[in-house]
């Protein structure tokens, strides 16, 4: 018998001591407002693990999840996981011929979408023949799937309260493909001892309000459903931003503070992006009943932590820093983020994100070196990181570990894997690290190296006149790369001149600056953060 790691205990347990709290609050394109206690949620679960194994699904199986962020979401991920098996999410911000390719990549036993992904499943060949298939809506025939959620829903669960299925701390509990690059697809593997450590640490970092009855305990925003996952771990009610996920900069600002006020929303969990557009329409004298705001995600700057504070002076404002990988690894408020800033302008190293979690080890090494090349407080080079909430594996990818993790070989950490977090930086005297851009987005300078975000963040300054901007590296043709700084901008005279005293004061140096109107390309996920890649290849004409 395996040790029971499986992470629905949690859920099961907060279930029977608070079943009349609501878990999640929703409200559809229409208006229309729907919730679920945490009773319900757990029925739900129960009954939707029990159809799904006595159509055939056996612990350790993998079924795709193509559901958006719902009630329906969690009654069939939670089914799955309490069932032993292991729940599959490919991101939908990629493209279509990539997710029907992920997806076909884990090799799965069962399907469960809402209608419009059954269309791409029924139009992939590789996707066809899964034996199990389930939609949330109705169904015709076999069309679009055999199965529909109700009719799980139909079955006569195990009963609230009985064992979750047994699983070791190091079975895969979800996998999540979210690269969005050709090649192998890149799953992150979390276990469910992963998922345990990590809602300790998130539980840790960022304590919710006492929970001892519906009337005193905190009701939070979640944009990620992640953090929703968590929060029914945690006993927290999540209420659903009603948003097009997909399109984070055009959230209804208007229509997500009404939720806020009408539920009591204490706390919220967003990209930049949501926070940029609730500070625009927030009326002084009719704020929200914030406590904190969590943003991450994306680099936040100088100018929009300073927006966010003016439209919202009460709540702490918290900036994490994490990946798919590892979440949290660091955090600080933003006066903390301000004051590390202000103190060694006008050279600073980069975005400051904090210290580290002192649920994690964390060092920075020569890029893409080894473990025993750590480098002195000061120098720039890649973060890389180890912990209970830092996942070791990435699913049938044995390329993908080879260049992301390290394992730890000596001393006190041996067998340790130290997970690469993708950006280079440094720590400063206190601690604190410092971003100074992506490993594979370095600029290689026959001069040496350029950080993209140093000079960004020099070049930005506070200047309203530019939208966005990026440094890239393009081909040189004497050798190496040249750095080009590209500039997001309606135009000005003298913005030129400007940039470049931002960028003298700072040290730093690009050899071309180029202004456009058009939008810079940016990540589908947080609509924030600078798709490099896909800006290099236009400026090279591929």
């Amino acid at each position: 018998m395996k040790p029971d790691h499986n992470v629905l205990a949690l859920l099961r347990d907060v279930a029977a001591r608070v079943p009349d709290r609501a878990a999640l609050i929703m409200e559809d394109a229409g208006g229309k407002e729907s919730s679920i206690t945490f009773a319900g949620l757990w029925e739900r679960v129960d009954r939707v693990s029990a159809g799904l194994r006595r159509r055939g699904l056996q612990a350790g199986d993998r079924a795709i999840v193509m559901i958006p962020m719902s009630i329906d979401l969690y009654a069939a991920l939670l089914g799955l996981l309490k069932m032993g098996a292991v729940a599959v999410f490919v991101d939908p911000w990629i493209g279509a011929r990539q997710i029907a390719a992920f997806a076909a990549f884990a090799e799965p036993r069962a399907f469960l979408g809402i209608p419009k992904s059954h269309v791409l499943r029924l139009l992939d060949r590789r996707l066809r023949t899964i034996p199990l298939t389930v939609t949330t809506g109705g169904r015709l025939g076999p069309l679009p799937a055999r199965h529909t959620l109700a009719e799980l829903e139909q079955e006569t669960g195990d009963g609230v309260g009985d064992r979750v299925a047994p699983a070791a701390a190091d079975d895969s509990a979800l996998i999540t493909f979210t690269s969005g690059s050709s090649g192998e697809p890149k799953g992150a593997d979390r276990t469910h001892g992963f998922l345990l450590a990590q809602h300790r640490a998130l539980a840790a970092e960022f304590p919710a309000l006492p929970s001892g009855n519906s009337d005193n305990s905190e009701i939070d925003m979640p944009m990620f459903p992640v953090f929703a996952l968590n929060n029914l771990a945690g006993g927290v009610t999540s209420v659903v931003p009603a948003m097009d996920f997909r399109r984070v900069e055009s959230v209804d600002a208007a229509r997500v503070l009404r939720q806020m006020k009408a539920h009591g929303v204490t706390t919220c969990t967003a990209s930049p992006p949501f926070f940029d557009r609730l500070a625009e329409k927030i009326d002084p004298q009719n704020r929200p009943p914030l406590r904190r705001l969590l943003t991450g995600g994306a680099p936040v700057s100088d100018a929009q932590l300073r927006a966010w504070r003016r439209a919202l002076p009460d709540p702490e404002i918290l900036v994490v820093y994490g990946s798919t990988e590892a979440e949290p690894v660091a955090h600080l408020t933003a006066e903390e983020r301000l004051d590390a800033v202000n103190d060694l302008r006008p050279q600073t190293p980069g975005y400051c994100v904090g210290h580290p979690s002192p649920r994690v080890q964390a060092k920075v090494i020569r890029i893409e070196g080894s473990l025993d090349q750590e480098l002195p407080t000061g120098e720039i080079g890649e973060l890389v990181v180890t912990g209970d909430h830092v996942s070791r594996d990435y699913y049938r990818n044995p390329q993908a570990v080879r260049e992301n993790k390290i394992t730890d070989f000596q001393g006190t950490n041996a067998g340790a894997v130290w997970h690469r977090m993708g950006d280079t930086g440094s720590f400063d005297t206190a601690g604190r690290f410092w971003i100074a851009g992506r490993v594979h987005s370095t600029i290689h300078r026959p001069t040496g190296p350029v950080h993209p975000q140093l000079v960004e963040q020099a070049a930005q300054g506070e200047d309203a006149r530019i939208h966005r901007l990026a440094a890239v590296g393009l081909p040189d043709p004497l050798g190496g790369e040249r750095a080009v700084l590209v500039v997001e901008t309606a135009g000005s005279a003298d913005l030129m001149q400007d940039i470049a005293a931002r960028l003298a004061a700072a040290g730093l140096e690009v050899d071309d600056v180029i202004f456009t109107r058009e939008p810079l390309p940016v990540d589908p996920r947080h609509n924030s953060k600078i798709d490099y890649p896909k800006l290099r290849k236009t400026l090279i004409g591929e």
